[in-house]
C-alpha cells in the first residue's frame, strides 16, 4: 500500500527541467496542457511532442542544447502526464488540435514539429494537413506514412478491450513487471544511466497508478489504429507536394518503425532525410541523446532552421 500511495502522488519533471514547467488552459478543448518551455521568446520555435505512453520529459537531453538558439516548447499531450485528463475520447484529431491550440496560445504561428513516435504520427499528419504552421518536421521513429503496418505484439494485446485493461492492473500489483514493459521500446535498458533508469522506474509506476492516463492511453491507442489505416489512402501523393524540410530519425534497432517505412517518407517526400542512430531502439533521443543531438543539430544547419 506504501508504494501504491507512492505512485500516487503527482509526476515530479526530470531535475534539469525543474523550474520550466507551465501549464496553460486551452478554452476550446476544455483541457489544461503541461509544457516544459525553454530558450528566448523570440527565437524560432520548436513544438515538441511524446509519444503514446509518454510525456515530455522524453526529451529532457535535447531540450537544454536546442534552447541555446530556438523556443522549446515540450508539451504532455491532453490525458498524459500533468495535462488535464477529462473523461472524452481521445481521437487524433482530438490532439492535432490541442497541438495546435496551445501554438496559438503561446503566439506561435509557425514552428518545427518534432514528435517521438505517436508524436510523429501526429506532426506528420499536422505537417499534410496545414503545411502552413510547419517550419521543419522531425520524425522521431514514427510516422503518419505506414506503407509497413506496425506489427508490435504487445500493443496489439493492449488494443483488446478488458484484456488491455487486466494487463493494465496486473502492473499496479507489480512494480517490477512495470518497468519490464518498457524494454520493448529500448534496446538495452539496463544500459542506460542509474539516474536514467531510477527516473523510468519511478515514472511508468506512476502512469499505471493514474486512472486519468489508463482512460486516456487506452483510448488512444484504439482510436489511433483504424485512424492511421484510413490516412494511408492518397497519402504518398500528399507527401510528394509536402515540401517540409524533414529529418526521419530512427533507431537501428527499433522493432515498432521500420527502415523500410523511413526510406519510404525518404522516397515520397521531397526534402526528407534520414538519420539511423546506430545502437539504439525506439526512443533514440533517451538511448543515445549525443548522437541524436548531433544528427539534429547537423539537419538543423544543412536546412537553415
Amino acid at each position: 500500500m506504501a508504494e501504491s500511495n507512492t505512485y500516487r502522488t503527482p509526476m515530479t519533471p526530470w531535475p534539469a527541467l525543474e523550474g520550466t514547467g507551465k501549464t496553460v488552459h486551452l478554452d476550446e478543448q476544455d483541457v489544461d496542457i503541461f509544457y516544459f518551455e525553454a530558450g528566448s521568446p523570440t527565437a524560432p520555435a520548436i513544438v515538441m511532442v511524446h509519444g503514446l505512453g509518454d510525456e515530455a520529459d522524453t526529451w529532457r537531453y535535447a531540450i537544454p542544447p536546442l534552447a541555446e538558439d530556438h523556443r522549446v516548447i515540450a508539451l504532455d499531450l491532453p490525458g498524459f502526464g500533468r495535462s488535464g485528463h477529462p473523461k472524452r475520447a481521445y481521437t487524433p484529431e482530438f490532439h492535432q488540435t490541442a497541438i495546435l491550440d496551445l501554438m496559438d496560445q503561446l503566439g506561435i504561428d509557425r514552428a518545427i514539429l518534432m514528435g517521438s513516435s505517436l508524436g510523429a504520427i501526429l506532426t506528420h499528419s499536422i505537417a499534410v494537413d496545414h503545411p502552413d504552421r510547419v517550419s521543419g518536421l522531425v520524425l522521431a521513429d514514427g510516422a503518419l506514412y505506414q506503407p509497413i503496418q506496425m506489427d508490435d505484439k504487445g500493443l496489439q494485446l493492449m488494443a483488446i478491450p478488458l484484456l488491455g485493461e487486466l494487463i493494465y492492473t496486473f502492473y499496479r500489483l507489480n512494480p517490477d513487471s512495470a518497468y519490464d514493459s518498457l524494454r520493448p521500446v529500448y534496446h538495452d535498458l539496463d544500459s542506460l544511466p542509474k539516474v536514467d533508469r531510477d527516473f523510468l522506474y519511478r515514472r511508468v509506476n506512476k502512469r499505471v497508478w493514474s486512472n486519468g492516463q489508463r482512460r486516456a492511453y487506452f483510448s488512444t491507442l484504439r482510436k489511433l489504429i483504424p485512424w492511421v489505416k484510413e490516412r494511408q489512402e492518397n497519402l504518398p501523393a500528399k507527401l510528394q507536394t509536402l515540401l517540409t524540410s524533414t529529418l526521419v530519425v530512427r533507431g537501428e534497432f527499433d522493432t515498432l518503425f521500420s527502415a523500410e517505412n523511413a526510406e519510404a517518407i525518404q522516397e515520397a517526400q521531397p526534402k526528407a532525410a534520414v538519420l539511423t542512430i546506430d545502437g539504439v531502439g525506439h526512443l533514440p533521443q533517451q538511448e543515445a541523446p549525443d548522437a541524436f543531438n548531433a544528427g539534429l543539430r547537423a539537419w538543423l544547419n544543412r536546412v537553415n532552421l
